[in-house]
């Protein structure tokens, strides 16, 4: 079933990642000295994962800089689906890969695991983010942020659908028996949702 959510998924992510990859060289090409998926730190409060994003696209280098934001704005359509992915129940309903929620409604997300999914897929190496490459995606997540203990919302940036397979199992570890991926916007229609696969 692991293969099957991949591949829903990817009919989701690829259109985004590829859009992306093409306004970066746009981008590129009109401010030589920007870059994409730059690392920000947050000094305020915030709830995002270790007060850090990553940014689409930055006119040039340091903290000030002007950013640019992407968004394709375009949900993929297809029913709300259910099913079992990596033993554990996955409701699945519409949503952009770069504004979604994914829910545990009965668990908690477990801090620690959660960071430990954000460390990787944000790019995390000895302690330290990596530098995107400033022309195009670096497949990381470009933010995490708590918006409930049982919430996260998520831009998945360039990361891999793999990052979202990752996240379910954190989900199972924090001892959710069901998980709830749709966009930040979107209210389900009445009525069952298909199975997956």
């Amino acid at each position: 079933m692991s293969q099957d959510f991949l591949a829903l998924i990817d009919r989701v992510r690829t259109p985004h990642v590829e859009a992306y990859a093409k306004w970066l060289k746009e981008q590129i090409k009109e401010n030589p000295l920007g870059a994409g998926e730059h690392l920000f730190e947050i000094q305020a409060e915030t709830n995002f994962a270790r007060k850090l994003c990553r940014v689409d696209f930055v006119l040039m280098s340091g903290d000030n800089a002007a950013r640019k934001e992407f968004s394709t704005g375009k949900i993929v359509g297809f029913p709300p689906m259910e099913g079992e992915v990596e033993g554990i129940r996955v409701q699945l309903q519409p949503f952009r890969w770069d504004n979604m929620i994914v829910e545990i409604p009965d668990a908690i997300w477990d801090k620690d695991l959660t960071i430990a999914w954000f460390n990787k897929w944000f790019g995390f190496r000895n302690d330290s983010p990596v530098r995107s490459p400033k022309d195009k995606p670096g497949e990381h997540i470009h933010i995490c942020a708590w918006v409930e203990p049982g919430q996260l919302r998520l831009d998945l940036g360039s990361a891999p659908s793999l990052a979202l397979l990752e996240l379910i199992k954190v989900g199972q570890q924090s001892g959710a028996s069901h998980v709830v991926i749709r966009d930040v916007a979107y209210t389900p229609p009445p009525g069952d949702t298909s199975p997956l696969g």
